[in-house]
């Protein structure tokens, strides 16, 4: 059986239909720390590099020939 639950105060509320005996050893898996996207874009912005000036880019945007 697998569920999910919300850590609070470093405690973890089972659902209180679940039918789990009191004293019940149970196993906890703690995912990896995800980076959120707004960090990894942050430390993205500037990074990427095209090889093609201001104008040419411009030009490429519009749809220019």
């Amino acid at each position: 059986m697998t569920i999910t639950a919300r850590v609070h105060n470093h405690s973890i509320a089972l659902p209180p239909d679940l039918p789990v005996a009191e004293g019940a050893e149970v196993q906890v898996t703690v995912p990896d720390r995800k980076v959120p996207l707004s960090d990894w874009l942050q430390r993205a912005v500037g990074t990427a590099t095209t090889g093609l000036s201001t104008a040419e880019i411009l030009r490429e945007t519009r749809g220019e020939d």
